[in-house]
């Protein structure tokens, strides 16, 4: 990257683009201290900063930052950025911010083609990522700077509206972003079990009822009466991992047409091939795993149940849970649940987190939970009425009676109203 033109004032904006897809969106001095805001828009443009993004994410002590990581965020920039139908591409838009020459925040963003062919600024990843959020450095970020940024991003988004999604209400974003568009009207959280609580697994068990106690007692011996029941744990990377991906996809797939629930994304190739390329590394003696994982729930050697875990800074998030159908019978999920949870604990993880999508079983499994928000900033009218009229109160609303309705409704339901897509745009225009 050349030398950037030193161009400052309290907002002054100083663009430049050079041919690495980095465009130097504006730079100014704040308390003496010197600020450059870079866009990057291509896939290589990421490679130059990696070092500076794993360390930043590694050390800035924001929680939910996962779905902003490095190697989140550049394998699906590579899987998913550069394939399929070029103007139905999510185009690329991941900010950065430089203190004096050291990265104090990262904001990966991207531009979606959506309903009615609005543009729509989003959080990169969506909707394979689950939280929205900003990596960032508190210490040396003050809310004003913050502020700053968001309003260039906001004032110069060309899109019709700008959606942020599901990010934590204790976030620094929320702090820059408050005062802007239209909230959702619903009380999200995510629910979590708190290893840290409890000062060894058998610590937790205790803490149950007795009740609580015997019932998963006689489930696992229940499922173990079959057969010879094991954990299994693999890393991403790993050839087994990548073989039970596919198969987690396939188990996932079913489960979702069986209780009529959408299954456009997961059953996409692309993103098969995304999870699959995923990487994770065991921990050390004094360091938690981190990245990807999969544990698997086998009977006589052969998996039963799977989930894909994602781990960051003593953070895990139970990202993808899938059993064998032939199976409901006996819970190997929930089984397999108790197998993860005390695996987590053994390995020093901290929290165990169960993502933001409303579930009953959530709750017997966890011990907190922390709130989250979407909001949603129109910047066309053709915008206004869509952030209004359905992504603040109409979508949220059909939400909320299609999840009660009866399986057997439901799957009627998608029959009736499922639209044949392909690729990314099916992908996004079933989310947004």
């Amino acid at each position: 990257m050349p030398p950037i033109e030193e161009k400052y004032s309290s907002a002054g904006p100083a663009h430049r683009t050079n041919q690495d897809g980095i465009i130097t969106t504006m730079s100014f001095l704040v308390d003496g201290n010197k600020y450059v805001l870079d866009c990057l828009t291509s896939v290589q443009a990421l490679v130059p900063i990696a070092a500076e993004w794993k360390h930043l994410e590694q050390n800035c002590g924001e929680p939910y930052i996962f779905f902003q990581s490095y190697d989140w965020c550049r394998q699906w920039c590579n899987t998913f950025a550069q394939t399929g139908e070029k103007v139905l591409r999510p185009r690329i838009k991941i900010y950065t911010l430089h203190r004096n020459g050291e990265l104090v925040m990262v904001w990966p963003l991207m531009v979606v083609r959506i309903c009615l062919g609005l543009n729509n600024l989003t959080f990169l990843t969506e909707p394979l990522g689950q939280y929205g959020n900003i990596i960032c450095n508190r210490q040396l970020l003050p809310i004003k700077v913050g502020n700053s940024v968001w309003n260039y991003i906001r004032k110069n988004a060309a899109t019709d509206t700008i959606t942020l999604d599901q990010y934590p209400r204790s976030s620094f974003l929320k702090k820059i972003i408050d005062g802007n568009g239209m909230v959702e009207k619903s009380n999200k959280h995510t629910s979590f079990l708190d290893l840290t609580a409890f000062e060894a697994w058998e610590d937790y068990r205790a803490s149950l009822s007795r009740k609580m106690r015997k019932i998963r007692n006689q489930r696992r011996k229940k499922l173990a009466k079959q057969g010879d029941l094991n954990y299994e744990i693999y890393y991403g990377g790993s050839k087994r991992y990548r073989e039970l991906v596919s198969l987690a996809l396939q188990w996932k797939t079913v489960w979702l047409q069986n209780t009529g629930r959408r299954e456009m994304v997961l059953s996409q190739d692309n993103t098969r091939k995304f999870l699959s390329l995923l990487v994770g590394t065991e921990g050390k003696a004094d360091t938690s795993p981190n990245g990807v994982v999969l544990g698997a729930l086998t009977l006589n050697d052969e998996p039963i149940s799977i989930e894909i875990g994602l781990c960051l800074d003593g953070h895990y998030y139970s990202y993808l849970g899938a059993f064998e159908w032939e199976h409901r019978n006996f819970s190997p999920g929930k089984v397999q649940i108790e197998a993860a949870q005390t695996w987590a604990k053994e390995v020093g993880l901290q929290k165990f987190d169960f993502l933001g999508d409303p579930a009953e079983y959530k709750t017997a499994w966890s011990n907190s939970k922390d709130a989250l928000e979407s909001r949603s900033v129109p910047l066309t009218m053709r915008g206004f009425f869509y952030c209004v009229f359905w992504k603040v109160y109409l979508k949220p609303t059909l939400r909320l009676i299609f999840n009660k309705m009866n399986a057997k409704y439901r799957a009627i339901f998608l029959g009736l109203f499922r639209i044949r897509k392909t690729g990314m745009k099916d992908s996004h225009y079933s989310t947004l």
